[in-house]
């Protein structure tokens, strides 16, 4: 589960998000109470019977939930989710579930995973994730809450102290309802918290290998939620906080992808510098073009082709984050070409300076002065969105 974030400053959540006259701190009460009411009920049995009893403890907790907020019901959200969620459970331990995935109107960003597969996101959340690759890993990680039985473990562990404080404490991941409930007992729920956090992270890194999401999101996605609470100024809840930090959450999730022998390339996953092709015809030939971020970049001449071949340099070198002075232009007697860091992008053919009408020289300065503006962009948009 993500803690809730809380709104940026300034920009509240709507009353028509909160429904009436209800706090976010009474709603996730109510929830938890219901939840705590359906967790009781549930004979811990054999295990299609315990399977059964999860979801009816979801349901009732759903039913809560969908009483206070309102379902988001466009079509292309709910694909999307769904679609991705279907692919990540399908690879957890425990694919038979019936699992199911809404979004709600909220803009604090938040999820929530209750018993038996029924995982709720907020569109507040949607708004911050980047790609497919980060949603895939919010919903791997809300899935392994699930498929690891969690819920369950939290209420082995509540019997040394109070399950329904363990489930306030965990469900709404807010400081103020932990303190205004006079949660924390000895230091239990902060520990436990963070184990599940922990290994919730590190179970969606094993998920998405078995899937198309590349799992760097799971590393890109805590990142970005650390940047979104720091501008968004809500600040440690010490004592009461019932989760990892964010930099013990990002540390752990690195060293997982390093043990597993996977590079920390972000790009990817982050969607920054998103190399694409294109072709278009210039008198009557067919020209490359390569974009950055959706805007035309370089235009080579040898159509699609060769358009492939320079993006494919291009993603080898931009997977190391480059900066706008790690770009030039080189020439060695004839020849002209354009470096990023040590990877050769492209070298200036004969039918680049007949088509475009520019000597091999100007055309690799012109390249690669447009290659430092497109990194020089991209990186300023990511110190503003994270």
């Amino acid at each position: 589960m993500f803690r809730a974030l809380g709104a940026p400053p300034g920009n509240p959540s709507s009353e028509a998000d909160r429904g009436p006259q209800k706090s976010r701190s009474d709603f996730w009460g109510r929830v938890a109470f219901g939840l705590l009411a359906a967790l009781l009920a549930a004979p811990a049995a054999a295990q299609p019977a315990e399977d059964r009893a999860e979801v009816e403890a979801g349901r009732r907790a759903g039913a809560q939930i969908e009483r206070e907020l309102r379902l988001v019901t466009d079509p292309a959200v709910n694909e999307r989710v769904t679609r991705i969620g279907k692919a990540v459970a399908a690879v957890t331990e425990r694919p038979q579930l019936p699992w199911t995935f809404k979004v709600v109107q909220h803009r604090t960003p938040n999820a929530v995973a209750l018993p038996g597969g029924l995982i709720y996101l907020t569109s507040g959340i949607l708004e911050l994730v980047r790609t497919d690759h980060e949603l895939a890993a919010l919903l791997a990680h809300e899935a392994a809450h699930v498929a690891l039985r969690h819920h369950r473990r939290m209420e082995r562990e509540a019997t040394r102290t109070n399950l329904l404080l363990v489930l306030v404490a965990v469900l709404t991941r807010d400081a103020r309802v932990a303190a205004g409930a006079q949660l924390v007992a000895g230091g239990v729920l902060s520990a436990f918290g963070r184990e599940l956090e922990r290994e919730a992270d590190v179970a969606a890194v094993g998920y998405l290998l078995q899937t198309p999401w590349h799992p760097v999101g799971v590393l890109t996605l805590l990142e970005r939620l650390a940047h979104y609470e720091r501008l968004s100024g809500t600040g440690d809840p010490g004592a009461f906080r019932t989760h990892p930090t964010w930099q013990e959450r990002i540390r752990a999730v690195e060293a997982e992808l390093v043990r597993r022998g996977l590079p920390l390339h972000r790009r990817v996953a982050a969607g920054f510098l998103r190399v694409e092709v294109d072709e278009e015809q210039v008198r009557g030939e067919p020209v490359g073009v390569v974009r950055v971020n959706g805007q035309p970049v370089l235009r080579v001449s040898g159509g699609r082709d060769r358009a492939v071949q320079v993006a494919a340099q291009l993603d080898h070198a931009f997977n190391q984050d480059p900066s706008p002075l790690d770009v030039r232009a080189v020439g060695v007697l004839e020849e002209w070409s354009v470096r990023v860091g040590e990877v050769r992008v492209l070298v200036v053919q004969a039918g680049d300076v007949r088509l475009f009408g520019r000597s091999a020289r100007d055309l690799a300065q012109e390249y690669a002065q447009r290659l430092r503006e497109a990194i020089a962009e991209d990186r300023r948009r990511r110190a503003l969105q994270g």
